[in-house]
């Protein structure tokens, strides 16, 4: 399950929601439970420790469609 990261437009608050599926409904801000909500763009999370260094283990993949 994705967990987004989301922008009240009301009172500017970010938050986090666990989305299921893709028709999922918007999440409700939890500060002043306005709809009125932008996804962020967030930084990918590593499979690793908390170290807070870049996991540098991981090869490229061409045939993963990323690059």
């Amino acid at each position: 399950m994705p967990i987004y990261e989301y922008q009240c437009e009301k009172c500017k608050r970010k938050f986090e929601a666990i989305v299921i599926g893709s028709n999922s409904e918007t999440p409700v801000c939890d500060k002043c439970g306005s709809r009125e909500v932008t996804r962020c763009i967030s930084a990918a999370n590593t499979i690793g420790g908390s170290s807070g260094k870049i996991n540098t283990t991981c090869s490229s993949n061409p045939s993963s469609g990323f690059s």
